[in-house]
């Protein structure tokens, strides 16, 4: 390769073409080197090389580039090949070395070896037929070391055949002798056998049968022996005892009995004491006496019942360190396992206080169940705190534990799996932890899920339930007031209402912190919106059938007696109106009153979610694990609760916070809002309805009047019986009291423009838009609170007049269209005076007033004429 290199600056003046060399189609370093293995020599290769290229290569340096560069890393992987090979056989030298040594002296060995075994005076040691003769002496060698290694196998399985034939007698005699620790050991060396024997006898799998057969029967003997033993001694709480008995059941790998029978006997008080109770809402076990005890409430048992398990478990902190080498797995285990043979089962018992005569506030006797079940769990985590601080080093632990422990242990860890596991990765991960020292991991992540599973139902349902419990607190969302009722009366029963809501919500936001640690944050949200709109749906709906009955009813009316009456006495109002304007005004203050206290408790509630959120933000790996231990946490984060809709409601609340005050926040109860408007509209539109009857009351008979089809203009009575023309036209009397109406609304708003009521939801009213009801600002001065209900008044009935009342007059003469132009104009003149525009107003008063030719050329012009016109047209007949 080096030559290559040299050679590439002079190839200009030593190429020589030689055509038997196949071109090189392919420059890359294993070609380059393939071609270089197959040339004579390098001018050879270079130039097949360049003639595989054509006439133009020898003047193309891209060719010339690439063949440098394809030679260039081949050099480099060459020498980097055969640097590594010099250093393999540097390092194998030395080792080389010491084989030849070790060869030399072994023959060297061997030639001594063959001089001793040859007489030094026998001449014929050195003859052909000496050496014929120590093949003889080796081959007896052979032969006789075969030979002795047979024997030494035959004696092997003679010992061990004695040995099996012999295992049952002696086993028998050492139960008889009750030297259970013998015994076992003596099983426990013939099971450690089974795998050797089996090979160094050649005999076949089946006949290794029998051996185990006979192990597992005197094993069952041995377990039966000693099970009474056991018995007594976990009653007794013997610790000593227990604990050699414990080391004998490991002896015959039967550590999980063991840890069955001590399970099964701690925990017969626990179970008997769940099993035997009698409680409220259950039957009578049969065969009970008569003078049985009374039922007991479970919100009563349930704390007994945790505090005596708690006791013993207490108890067992002292026992279960001495005995097994795995004390807080033990702990664990002895919990999962009392938990799983209670009889019904906790979650059943939890499920029939619903069922029963508690209902729907049942509610709040679980969550009273749950917050014993957590000091339990907590109490338990302390035990389990001290068994860890007491626990010797994991060096100290794992020394002395034997592959049969491991193995034990490694099986009750896989029994284990068959029994209810929370599907988690996590306790996934766990279950490969199990290590040779029998201490299983996933027993002690389990049993406080086993704890807080029966609860998880009801977390996840917290919804449904809190909205039935408050259904139930708060009653049927239905106003019950008799009859027709002062708006004082109504206002206030509405605001007590409110309170006790409210009142209930707050509560609703604990419940949910306290059992749910904030997962069924958007259950609750749901709920209380939902209740809160309710409540002020019904009211609403109250407020629209008092209306109907009052338009339908002309009777039974309250007689009001006020200072409105002496200062209003030249209005058109009955002391019904007034009744029903002041029974309007005191329900919007009152609805005002509740957008006020629902402003409270929405900042309230989004403070409590906000602490939720942070939480969920500052968990480790996102997963937010509340609750005093791990698993009640891991069983809500693995739950239906943990949305992608509880993700967008915190992100909402923190989003909100991060802006900063001065940033208007989300409403978090859109629906109770919505309601609010709602109401404030219904009691506006009664308000409005009141303040334009008598107006409407005018109107009535507008449309029938016999001006409209006079042929012409009445003459006005002058002196000694001359009539004098009317020159101007005055508006009709009708119209005149219509005006006079409109401007007394201006001196009835200066009495109640101080009362903040009117102004409570009065965007929608100004704009005359119910959707923007909810965005409109709350704050307005007196003056542009009247500006706003009287143009809201005005644009009413300028509606009422072009919609229900012109379009039914049936014949328009040129007579009666001049009145109606002069009455129109007179309206247009006081609308615009309150502020609003005219609108079909004027153009009303525009089709009027043109002739009847001009009209008709209109008319038979517009291609679409809209509604006012045709309706014109109609009445002075230009259709025909």
């Amino acid at each position: 390769m080096t030559r290559v290199c040299q050679a590439i600056p002079n190839m200009s003046r030593q190429l020589v073409v030689v055509h038997s060399m196949e071109p090189l189609t392919d420059i890359s370093p294993a070609s380059v080197i393939e071609q270089l293995d197959r040339s004579p020599d390098v001018l050879t290769w270079l130039n097949a090389a360049l003639d595989s290229s054509g006439q133009e290569a020898t003047t193309d340096g891209a060719s010339l580039d690439a063949l440098l560069t394809a030679t260039s890393i081949a050099a480099q992987s060459t020498s980097s090949a055969l640097e590594n090979t010099i250093d393999d056989i540097a390092r194998a030298t030395p080792r080389l070395v010491y084989d030849l040594h070790f060869t030399r002296d072994g023959a060297l060995a061997l030639k001594s070896v063959l001089a001793q075994s040859i007489p030094s005076d026998n001449p014929s040691a050195t003859t052909p037929g000496h050496f014929d003769a120590t093949s003889k002496v080796l081959e007896r060698l052979h032969y006789l070391d075969t030979i002795k290694t047979r024997m030494e196998a035959a004696r092997d399985v003679l010992r061990e055949a004695e040995s099996w034939g012999a295992l049952e007698a002696e086993v028998t005699t050492l139960l008889a002798e009750k030297s259970y620790a013998r015994a076992a050991s003596r099983l426990s060396a013939s099971a450690k056998l089974m795998p050797v024997s089996r090979p160094a006898a050649g005999t076949p799998g089946t006949a290794q049968e029998p051996r185990r057969a006979l192990l597992t029967s005197l094993a069952n003997q041995l377990e039966a022996a000693v099970s009474p033993d056991l018995v007594r001694a976990v009653t007794a709480n013997d610790v000593e005892s227990c604990k050699s008995l414990y080391a004998i059941f490991v002896d015959i790998e039967r550590e999980s009995e063991f840890r069955n029978y001590y399970y099964g006997t701690r925990r017969i008080a626990i179970v008997e004491t769940w099993n035997q109770a009698i409680l409220d809402g259950e039957s009578m076990p049969t065969g009970t006496s008569e003078h049985h005890p009374a039922p007991e409430k479970l919100t009563s048992f349930y704390p007994t019942f945790l505090s005596s398990f708690l006791s013993m478990l207490n108890g067992e902190r002292h026992s279960i360190p001495a005995i097994f080498p795995d004390p807080e797995s033990t702990l664990a285990f002895l919990i999962h396992n009392t938990l799983t043979a209670l009889t019904p089962s906790p979650g059943q018992r939890f499920a029939a206080l619903f069922h029963g005569s508690g209902g729907a506030s049942a509610l709040k006797d679980m969550v009273k169940l749950f917050q014993v079940t957590e000091e339990f769990a907590k109490g338990t985590e302390r035990i389990m705190e001290k068994l860890r601080a007491s626990a010797p080093s994991a060096i100290s632990v794992a020394s002395p534990s034997s592959s049969s422990e491991g193995k034990l242990s490694r099986r009750r860890s896989m029994r284990m799996s068959m029994s209810w596991r929370s599907t988690s990765s996590i306790s996934g991960s766990a279950k490969q932890q199990s290590g040779s020292s029998g201490i299983s991991v996933v027993d002690v992540m389990e049993w406080d899920q086993c704890l807080f599973q029966p609860f998880l139902d009801f977390q996840v349902d917290f919804g449904t339930l809190e909205r039935r419990l408050l259904d139930e607190a708060l009653g049927p969302p239905v106003v019950t007031l008799q009859g027709v009722v002062d708006g004082d009366r109504a206002a206030r029963v509405m605001r007590e209402r409110a309170v006790d809501v409210f009142s209930a919500a707050e509560e609703s936001i604990e419940r949910c912190m306290t059992f749910t640690h904030g997962y069924a944050s958007v259950g609750l949200v749901r709920v209380l919106d939902g209740c809160v709109s309710a409540f002020v749906d019904a009211w609403t709906n109250c407020v629209i059938d008092w209306a109907n009955a009052s338009s339908e009813a002309g009777t039974n009316a309250l007689s009001y007696s006020g200072a409105e009456d002496e200062e209003f006495a030249d209005l058109d109002y009955t002391s019904q109106d007034w009744a029903h304007i002041q029974r309007a005004l005191h329900l919007l203050a009152a609805a005002q009153a509740v957008k006020e206290r629902l402003g409270v408790f929405e900042t309230r509630l989004r403070g409590a979610l906000n602490q939720v959120a942070m939480a969920f933000r500052a968990a480790v790996n996102g997963l937010y694990t509340p609750g005093v231990t791990k698993g009640e946490g891991i069983l809500l984060a693995q739950s239906t609760l943990n949305s992608v809709e509880l993700r967008d409601l915190f992100s909402q609340v923190l989003q909100s916070q991060s802006t900063g005050s001065s940033a208007v926040a989300p409403v978090l109860l859109p629906s109770s809002h919505s309601s609010l408007t709602s109401f404030a509209r219904a009691n506006q539109r009664t308000l409005q309805r009141v303040f334009l009857s008598p107006l409407f009351v005018h109107l009535n008979a507008y449309s029938s009047l016999p001006l409209w089809s006079a042929s012409r203009q009445e003459l006005v009575p002058g002196l000694a019986g001359v009539n004098i023309p009317a020159f101007s036209l005055s508006p009709s009397e009708t119209i005149q009291r219509v005006g006079d109406g409109l401007l007394n609304l201006p001196r009835l708003f200066e009495v109640y423009a101080e009362d903040d009521a009117l102004g409570f939801e009065i965007g929608a009213l100004a704009k005359g838009d119910d959707s923007s009801a909810v965005q409109a600002e709350q704050l307005h001065s007196p003056e542009a609170v009247t500006a706003a209900w009287l143009s809201s008044l005005a644009r009413n009935m300028l509606a009422h007049l072009t919609r229900n009342i012109l379009p039914q007059i049936r014949v328009l003469t040129s007579a009666g269209s001049a009145q109606l132009a002069a009455d129109l104009g007179y309206l247009s003149t006081i609308i615009r005076a309150l502020g609003v525009e005219e609108g079909d107003l004027e153009r009303w008063r525009t089709c009027v007033s043109i002739g009847d030719e001009e009209g008709r050329a209109d008319y038979l012009a517009a291609e679409n004429a809209d509604d006012i016109l045709r309706s014109v047209a109609k009445m002075r007949g230009w259709l025909a």
